[in-house]
């Protein structure tokens, strides 16, 4: 690659221009509107996470990005290329953010911490035809299949396994779409998911769903791994997890990251996401009414009112990164399991 088209870089190290762009998105269920003019950017080797109350859009967004939704106005791009469009997107890489996206400085909260106008209303009258459809692959929508080709995985919230299915088939699954790997590559796909969860190997000929629910959602994760994706949708990971699981969930999602993975993350444990994110976005009924670093988020009056509260505890659940990048994987697995008890977790959960 050439000096004139190597991305910049900003100061932490990250490109600056953006591998997930999403522009001016509106949402809607018939006549419902879920997402409402919601812009962000996921720069490649971040992780960033979306923040809100139940009901503020962010499943929709992430279902949204992974095609399983179609916009009905603004688009989604990936590393350039369109992935979603609504009738009323406007097309062009470089083009520049949508009405919704230009941040207005918030005197006071700190230099990375920007608050967001809420978008003006669309108007009534949408016709029923706007509906989203999953998987609908018309005009610019990709099918969710052609998107995780592309190296978007999902998440779900729910975990959303194959019961029947042993774990080692589910994980066969993750892959299924890279017909050009060859029988090696799989494996050493299988080996790393095997490093960072070790119960699984422990469960490979088990079926899935007799599995605890800390066990389904590593399955989940490890499933998603699989694909050897360049950007990760993480949809509330540690919900209904013990906090010795939200732990190890968590210790993994950053070594997923330093293995150069981008991650947006989806979680109600805002101290822990905040902890392990660079940036974040803040959703209110369905719009980004804050964004900035996840410093500036955490220490904001707001966001602690709403979202941290009493959670001095969860937040201190998940460990400081002490594996340095580029260690090898033994020296990654001992440390993830001094820290978090991976190899002897007693899972204390019920199946489900």
């Amino acid at each position: 690659m050439t000096a004139a088209t190597t991305p910049a870089r900003t100061t932490d190290g990250l490109h600056d221009v953006p591998l997930l762009d999403v522009r001016d998105v509106e949402v809607a269920y018939g006549a419902v509107t879920a997402v409402r003019g919601i812009s962000l950017r996921v720069r490649s080797g971040e992780v960033v996470a979306l923040l809100g109350a139940n009901g503020a859009g962010k499943t929709t967004t992430l279902r949204m990005i992974s095609g399983l939704l179609a916009p009905v106005r603004g688009s989604v791009w990936f590393d350039g290329a369109p992935l979603a469009g609504g009738p009323n997107s406007s097309p062009g890489p470089n083009a520049g953010p949508g009405p919704n996206a230009g941040p207005s400085r918030d005197p006071g909260r700190g230099p990375g911490l920007h608050r967001r106008p809420r978008p003006r209303p669309r108007g009534s009258g949408r016709p029923s035809s706007a509906e989203p459809v999953p998987g609908r692959d018309s005009g610019a929508n990709l099918p969710v299949h052609r998107v995780a080709a592309l190296g978007i995985s999902h998440v779900p919230e729910g975990r959303r396994i194959f019961p029947a299915m042993s774990v080692a088939e589910n994980l066969t699954l993750g892959s299924f779409l890279d017909a050009r790997r060859s029988r090696e590559g799989t494996r050493r796909e299988l080996e790393r998911v095997h490093t960072l969860f070790p119960r699984l190997a422990e469960r490979s000929r088990q079926p899935a769903g007799t599995l605890s629910g800390g066990e389904q959602q590593m399955l989940a994760i490890g499933r998603a791994l699989m694909a050897r994706p360049r950007l990760i949708l993480l949809d509330e990971p540690s919900l209904g997890l013990a906090p010795k699981l939200v732990a190890t969930i968590f210790a993994v999602i950053r070594e997923i990251n330093a293995d150069g993975v981008t991650v947006l993350l989806v979680e109600q444990n805002a101290a822990a996401a905040l902890r392990i994110a660079h940036r974040g976005y803040v959703l209110d009924t369905g719009s980004v009414v804050l964004e900035g670093t996840a410093a500036d988020l955490a220490r904001d009056p707001r966001v602690r009112d709403a979202y941290l509260g009493a959670s001095h505890e969860a937040e201190q659940a998940v460990p400081e990164r002490t594996v340095p990048e580029g260690a090898p994987e033994e020296e990654v697995g001992k440390r993830l399991a001094a820290e978090t008890g991976a190899v002897e977790l007693d899972v204390e959960e019920s199946a489900g």
